[in-house]
C-alpha cells in the first residue's frame, strides 16, 4: 500500500510537522506556494491511492503521521482543504496529543452534500456529477476545476494552478468521490475554520468560522487569501512553539 503521508520539502527554522490534506481530485502539491515561508517539515496526504473507506483512512492518517511514533511527540499544524479538511477532522478526533497539534480546514462544510441549511451540493447534483465523472472524466474534472475557481477575480490563473495538480486516476477519484457522503464531522476544540467569498460549492460553515478576505472554493490560493492563510499559520506556529516550551500541567 502507498504511503499515507509523502515528505515534500523541509524549510529551516523549525521542527514543526505541517501536515496538508489536499481536496477531492488534488494532489498535496497544491499546497507548494506556502512551503518556503513556513519553517519546519511539509508533509502531504497521498489518501486517494488508498483503497479503504472515509473512516479507515481518517484513522490510517491520525496512526501514522509524522512522529506520532515518538515518546515525546511533536507538534503539528494539520490543514486540509474540502473533503481533505473532513479527513483531518476526523483523524485530529482520533489522536490523543491534542495540546501540541492545531486544525485547519479550508472551505469545509459539516456536511458536503446539501443540508436543511440549503448549503453545500445538492444531492441530485452530485448523483449527476459523480455519472458524469464515470462516463466523460476529463469534462467533468475540467468542470469541478472550474467550480472550485469560480468566484474568484483571479479565476483564470487559479483554474491553470488547479489543473497543474490534478490527480487524474479515474478508478480512485470514483472511490474517494463516495466519501463526500461523509456525514456530520466531529468538534475539536483547537481548530479554526476559514471560508472564503462566493464559493461556488457553498459549503455549510463548521464554528469557529472566519472568512478569509479570498474568493471561491479554492480561496487561499488566491492573492489576498494566500496572505491571509500565511498570516493566520505563522500564528499558530508561535502559539504551538510557545506551548511547547512549558511544562505540561498535571491534571
Amino acid at each position: 500500500m502507498t504511503p499515507l503521508w509523502q515528505k515534500l520539502q523541509s524549510t529551516q527554522g523549525s521542527d514543526l510537522n505541517w501536515l496538508w490534506l489536499p481536496g477531492w481530485s488534488f494532489r498535496a502539491d497544491v499546497f507548494a506556494p506556502f512551503f518556503d515561508s513556513l519553517p519546519g517539515h511539509h508533509w502531504g496526504a497521498d489518501y486517494l491511492s488508498n483503497d479503504c473507506s472515509f473512516e479507515a483512512a481518517a484513522t490510517q492518517l491520525a496512526a501514522t503521521a509524522p512522529d506520532t511514533d515518538s515518546p515525546e511527540g511533536s507538534s503539528a499544524i494539520w490543514i486540509g482543504w474540502s473533503l481533505g479538511g473532513a479527513l483531518a477532522a476526523a483523524a485530529c478526533a482520533g489522536t490523543a496529543a491534542t495540546r501540541s497539534q492545531f486544525l485547519v480546514t479550508l472551505a469545509t462544510g459539516q456536511r458536503f452534500l446539501s443540508d436543511k441549511t440549503g448549503s453545500g451540493m445538492p444531492r441530485e447534483d452530485f448523483e449527476a456529477f459523480s455519472q458524469s465523472l464515470t462516463s466523460n472524466a476529463e469534462t467533468t474534472l475540467k468542470r469541478f476545476t472550474g467550480l472550485c475557481a469560480q468566484g474568484s477575480s483571479e479565476a483564470r490563473s487559479l483554474i491553470k494552478q488547479l489543473k497543474s495538480s490534478q490527480h487524474l486516476v479515474q478508478s480512485e477519484l470514483n472511490r474517494t468521490l463516495e466519501w463526500l457522503r461523509y456525514e456530520v464531522l466531529p468538534p475539536s476544540p483547537r481548530s479554526l475554520h476559514l471560508y472564503g467569498h462566493a464559493d461556488a460549492l457553498k459549503p455549510s460553515q463548521m464554528p469557529p468560522v472566519e472568512l478569509s478576505p479570498g474568493e471561491s472554493h479554492a480561496f487561499f490560493l488566491t492573492t489576498e487569501g494566500k496572505h491571509h492563510l500565511l498570516e493566520r499559520l505563522h500564528q499558530l506556529a508561535e502559539q504551538l512553539q510557545h506551548e511547547s516550551a512549558k511544562p505540561e500541567e498535571m491534571p
